[in-house]
């Protein structure tokens, strides 16, 4: 993952009571953020092999950035059954593209 390509961006958070904030994210929370966007309503799970450090940028981008992200438990069957968490965004979340200001 290149580090030019996941640099620090603003989002704009608009949660569920219409408040709505700035928060500058980079690195691999920046591209859990992107996946769950991409996910949409069908979420995401640690179970997709998104990488064993899944879980932790989730908890970042919650607890250190303060985006709403709902997770629940579910079960699985297969070939090892068990249980895994699936997670959402619970807010509106959008990087904000910052123009030039010299016109170009």
């Amino acid at each position: 993952m290149s580090s030019k390509k996941w640099g620090p961006i603003p989002y704009e958070i608009t949660d569920a009571n219409g408040d709505t904030r700035t928060e500058i994210l980079n690195g691999r929370v920046r591209w859990a953020v992107e996946e769950l966007r991409k996910a949409g309503p069908e979420g995401r799970t640690g179970r997709e092999a998104l990488g064993p450090r899944w879980a932790a940028y989730i908890y970042t981008a919650k607890h250190v950035h303060g985006i709403p992200i709902r997770d629940e438990w579910e079960t699985h069957k297969g070939e090892h059954p068990g249980k895994h968490k699936r997670w959402w965004l619970d807010c509106l979340i959008q990087p904000v593209f910052q123009t030039r200001s010299d016109g170009n």
